[in-house]
């Protein structure tokens, strides 16, 4: 009896810190926006989104069956929801996670996330990528104009087609603006991969490693990729402001609801160019994710994670 006692004071926590957590988040996003500090991209509905994510961030357990939320620190959720909205990437679509370390929750961009990224900042097109197996003909050049990678042969046989015999993979990823332009390509070898899935929490070996491995290449090596888009942009088409069309944002606020608690929260000054740090800074690999499901597994509470640094600190002081 005891111990149902104790599973309905956590699953209580969890709802206390839910509501909490989205009153707050809700309420610096529309303050923020309404005093130019930040502004959303286009089409992101932060009410929804938030919701959204709570709901999925409701449902998960610890191993002890504790509901995740009432073992986290409430500012870190929110800190990770607000950096969710201000990337424009959506949880419940996949574009990103949320992964526990300890008793905080770290916000992490995802493989189909950096795609997005790329093409809304960097004016990326479509990703392609390829194997390349052992006894491939693959042959690429480095233009000595641009610095940039040119495949110029890549001849595969049905024959080479074998998760041992993989070598390494390429991508390639056009210029929507400029179609004409060549391509960026990247190139990786599988000991280069291999490393870049060392930064997981599976360090390679979950099942969609072991399964699917040509896939998590591919995903790999687009990641790196991508983020060339990401980092060189200089952020001018990451933020659009709402439109009169679009009130999805003061619909959704506490303050245009009838006489919300209003969550007070200590803001720090925040400095926009540090926001995407995470993105810049993040594993290319995705070993927590399967390439059909992309469920994140569990990631150990002791491990630090690289690029995940709370560059929103101090943002959400005072809410647990």
């Amino acid at each position: 009896m005891a111990n149902n006692n104790l599973a309905l004071t956590a699953e209580q926590i969890a709802v206390n810190n839910k509501n909490k957590i989205e009153k707050a988040v809700l309420n610096k996003i529309a303050a923020l926006s309404k005093a130019g500090g930040i502004r959303i991209p286009q089409g992101f509905h932060p009410g929804n989104e938030i919701a959204l994510a709570l709901l999925e961030l409701s449902d998960r357990k610890e191993a002890n069956g504790s509901p995740t939320l009432a073992v986290v620190e409430s500012a870190s959720v929110a800190q990770s929801l607000f950096r969710m909205c201000i990337l424009g990437l959506s949880l419940a679509r996949k574009q990103c996670s949320f992964i526990r370390y300890g008793n905080k929750l770290q916000f992490q961009p995802q493989y189909h996330g950096n795609m997005a990224l790329a093409k809304r900042l960097g004016g990326a097109g479509q990703p392609r990528a390829q194997v390349i197996y052992k006894g491939d003909e693959f042959e690429y050049i480095i233009d000595t104009k641009t610095g940039n990678k040119v495949v110029t042969k890549h001849v595969q046989s049905l024959a080479n087609i074998d998760n041992a015999n993989i070598i390494g993979a390429w991508a390639l990823v056009p210029y929507a603006a400029d179609p004409e332009r060549q391509p960026y390509v990247e190139v990786m070898t599988m000991d280069e991969i291999r490393k870049s899935w060392q930064q997981g929490a599976t360090k390679g070996n979950s099942p969609a490693h072991l399964n699917f491995t040509q896939e998590m290449c591919k995903k790999t090596v687009i990641n790196r990729a991508c983020k060339l888009f990401i980092t060189a942009s200089d952020e001018s088409g990451m933020y659009e402001t709402y439109t009169d069309n679009d009130k999805d944002l003061t619909q959704d606020a506490p303050e245009q609801q009838e006489q919300p608690e209003v969550i007070e929260v200590n803001l720090d000054a925040l400095d926009e160019t540090k926001v995407i740090e995470a993105v810049k800074d993040a594993p290319e690999s995705e070993s927590h994710e399967s390439p059909e499901s992309h469920e994140p597994e569990p990631a150990p509470a002791e491990r630090p994670q690289a690029g995940t640094q709370d560059n929103g600190k101090g943002l959400f002081n005072g809410l647990d």
